[in-house]
């Protein structure tokens, strides 16, 4: 069982992440410019891929810096669902929400033209090796910490190596490759500038350099926050289909931070696609002392990390020569990085590249943002017919639908804006899991929605609260051998549930770390007291552990009229009692579910079938016999 002291809430807040930040006045000024038109090219053409992703890194690094202190540089080129997203933004903030209404705004038109205006901002350059694609990582970790553009050599008249170095003349401060093009990382020797011996891989001898110059006391890097994208290794697959799948408008945010980059595969037990000839085991271990060094040097902290295990390009059976699938890679990444007290905002491929952050992080927040809707009394259940005087539920499925996954704000940044226009919002009562975190890096969008909530719209948490990680792994830690890290945990969300008004976590995930038990959910208790959804435990009924109204999920299918038959089904099995179907959906628009209810009232027309909100949910499971 764990303790959880005055101090140790204390520290937790105190070492708190963005939401504690100062608020930051209006710009005046913001400067801007149009990125969409990398879009046209055809990415098949390996100088078109280079090209993109030069031009991104380098970008997203200089808003990364400029952006630290203030809100100064925005881009565009994140779309989705038919939306110019980063265009829609600006222009919601300029016009209706008013917080840049008064600021002019400033069109650069190139790169070189950025990197002239916010020259002053900039202490020089880091270059990396093309041969060596970890190198890529290492130079976004410097760039935060130092304040230098990465760029990867090449010797192309148009590159912008060259546009950087020798037209702009910006003076290069770390070298990551030698000055010829050769390796510096060579899985042979020694590192560089060390008498440390090889580990035999180039790309983990470029994570233990990066490790021993940015992961202790003296560094500049910030422990508290860490980044998991992938590397250049990105450009030896892309395809016309991934645009954001590269996720370098990610890095702003955490370079900003002064965070450390890493990709990495969680696997032990085979070698990662991107260096099949290292030792076995050895990505896994490399990971393990990221993590390792990162809580050390941050020891009451809950670490916060960008990305998601790239599953699209490495580690898995789809991303190359793993023998791995998607959801078991994912599990195990967050399985490892719970027992180091760190979480992940899972930027995961298709809708995983998110801009902007690093400027949208200083958007200015009220202190509270009680939920839109009051929380239904007993009265009104008894009103409705859910249960009657005796305290007894009607026989009938309770459905609540479990609005998700938004564990990412680059998920949250794509879809609200889509989401919440949808002339069928308001007529199926949703839980829209948002983990409150995301208002680290897409606080308006959180904003946007609160304004906007019909009066079936509901906002809970998420994958697994304020970030997506293991609650059990929190308790059981073979891997890191840390005692638990559950009192940290607690505080941590209790901060960010009490900012947005949340009382219920929609899904502890606990994936392959093991179901939680009654102590996890102690914890939760503080935080969530109407109730979680839990990952294990179906068939069992929802049951009250630890006080805490507790329901398994299960999975809808994705097509409508699938998922209207398997409510149905369930419903078949009303007999006397009531029944509860805590019902999850991923990225479903509101028209989906008005046309789940709609073929359940066609169709079924005699499944006793009621839909309610959370609150009325987990609420009535306390009635459960």
């Amino acid at each position: 069982m764990y303790t959880l002291s005055r101090l140790t809430i204390a520290l937790a807040l105190l070492l708190a992440t963005d939401i504690a930040r100062a608020q930051v006045p209006a710009p005046a000024e913001v400067f801007f410019y149009d990125a969409g038109q990398l879009h046209a090219l055809d990415l098949a053409q390996p100088s078109n891929a280079t090209r993109v992703w030069d031009t991104l890194h380098a970008l997203s690094a200089l808003q990364g810096i400029v952006n630290r202190e203030s809100p100064r540089l925005m881009i565009s080129y994140c779309r989705e669902y038919g939306i110019n997203t980063d265009q829609f933004w600006l222009d919601w903030l300029r016009n209706e929400d008013g917080w840049l209404g008064q600021a002019s705004l400033v069109s650069l038109e190139s790169l070189e033209a950025i990197v002239t205006n916010f020259r002053n901002d900039i202490e020089g350059v880091v270059v990396y090796d093309p041969a060596v694609p970890a190198t890529s990582c290492a130079a976004s970790t410097a760039a935060g910490c130092e304040d230098l553009i990465p760029v990867r050599f090449s010797r192309e008249p148009e590159s912008v190596y060259r546009l950087l170095t020798e037209k702009l003349g910006l003076s290069v401060k770390l070298w990551l490759v030698h000055p010829d093009g050769s390796s510096m990382f060579t899985g042979q020797g020694t590192l560089p500038n060390s008498d440390e011996p090889s580990s035999g891989s180039a790309k983990v001898d470029v994570y233990r350099w990066a490790i021993s110059r940015y992961i202790r006391p003296e560094s500049k890097c910030d422990t508290r926050y860490a980044a998991y994208y992938i590397d250049a290794f990105w450009m030896s697959r892309p395809n016309n289909a991934s645009f954001d799948m590269h996720t370098l408008t990610n890095h702003d945010y955490f370079i900003s931070k002064r965070a450390f980059f890493f990709d990495l595969s969680p696997w032990g037990d085979e070698p990662p696609v991107d260096d099949p000839l290292q030792p076995l085991g050895l990505d896994k271990q490399t990971l393990l002392s990221v993590l390792a060094g990162l809580q050390r040097a941050a020891p009451q902290s809950i670490i916060k990390i960008g990305g998601f295990p790239p599953w699209p390009f490495k580690y898995t059976a789809h991303g190359g020569s793993g023998k791995h699938e998607g959801v078991p890679t994912e599990w195990e990444f967050t399985r490892l990085i719970s027992q180091f007290n760190a979480y992940h905002e899972a930027d995961a491929a298709s809708l995983g590249g998110i801009a902007n952050a690093s400027f949208m992080t200083h958007y200015p927040l009220a202190d509270r943002y009680p939920q839109p809707n009051p929380k239904p009394t007993l009265s009104q259940w008894q009103a409705a017919g859910h249960v009657n005087a005796e305290g007894e539920l009607a026989a009938k499925l309770f459905v609540g639908h479990y609005a998700g996954d938004y564990d990412s704000p680059a998920w949250l940044y794509k879809a609200v804006p889509a989401f919440f226009s949808d002339d069928q919002r308001g007529q199926i009562p949703l839980a829209w899991a948002f983990d409150p975190n995301l208002a680290d890096r897409a606080p308006q969008a959180l904003v946007y929605a609160y304004q906007r909530a019909s009066k079936n719209d509901f906002f809970i948490a998420g994958d697994s609260g304020a970030g997506y990680l293991n609650p059990r792994a929190l308790s059981v830690r073979p891997d890191s051998k840390l005692p638990s890290g559950l009192a940290l945990w607690q505080a941590h969300n209790q901060h960010y549930y009490d900012r947005w008004g949340m009382t219920i976590t929609g899904f502890m995930l606990d994936g392959s770390a093991g179901g939680s038990t009654a102590e996890e959910l102690l914890a939760y208790r503080a935080f969530s007291p109407d109730g979680c959804g839990v990952h294990y435990g179906w068939p069992a009924p929802p049951s009250v552990i630890a006080d805490v109204a507790t329901c398994p999920y299960r999975d809808l299918p994705n097509s409508p009229q699938a998922a209207a038959a398997f409510i149905a089904g369930e419903a078949r099995k009303v007999t006397n009692s009531a029944r509860f179907l805590w019902a999850r959906s991923i990225l479903k628009p509101p028209t989906w579910y008005a046309n789940v209810s709609r073929i359940l009232r066609e169709q079924y027309p005699d499944a006793l079938v009621e839909v309610v909100d959370p609150y009325t949910f987990f609420g009535l499971v306390r009635f459960q016999k």
